[in-house]
């Protein structure tokens, strides 16, 4: 039994916010995206193997190291793919995890015929837009564009 099928899905979507909240985005910069395994939810990259370990201390109250993963960045992937995450797999293709997909997705069409497709418009929910924010005291602004603190 792998250590990661005791994780689900509200688990790693947890450990999404956590890793929000912490500035994961800041670890991943200062690593320089080392991680071949990237975890793409909702237009936001994680690395995996954290991920998967910090759903695994959720699930259990042993949070996990990339290095105590069974199989590192591509035994995380299998757990996510296996909850229906969207992994993107930067290593070689003939190391490459069964369900993930390649940095740079395909332009042509399914029929093969080589057309690009056309891209779609990306859709945010209104909850993951950008807040206008008071740049003298950094609270939300109202509607009205004029924050009621400082004006």
């Amino acid at each position: 039994m792998s250590l990661l099928n005791s994780i689900d899905r509200d688990h790693v979507l947890t450990a999404m916010e956590t890793w929000d909240a912490a500035g994961g985005a800041n670890y991943m910069l200062v690593r320089g995206g080392v991680s071949t395994h990237v975890l793409v939810h909702h237009g936001r990259e994680y690395d995996a193997a954290a991920i998967a370990g910090i759903a695994h201390g959720l699930a259990t109250g042993r949070t996990l190291t990339p290095a105590d993963i069974p199989g590192g960045g591509a035994g995380a992937s299998k757990a996510l793919t296996r909850l229906g995450f969207d992994i993107r797999d930067d290593s070689p293709p003939s190391t490459r995890v069964p369900g993930t997909r390649a940095s740079t997705p395909r332009t042509t069409s399914a029929r093969g015929t080589g057309t690009p497709r056309p891209s779609r418009p990306s859709r945010v929910a209104a909850t993951d837009k950008p807040v206008d924010l008071c740049p003298r005291c950094f609270i939300a602004l109202p509607a009205t564009g004029v924050c009621d603190t400082c004006d």
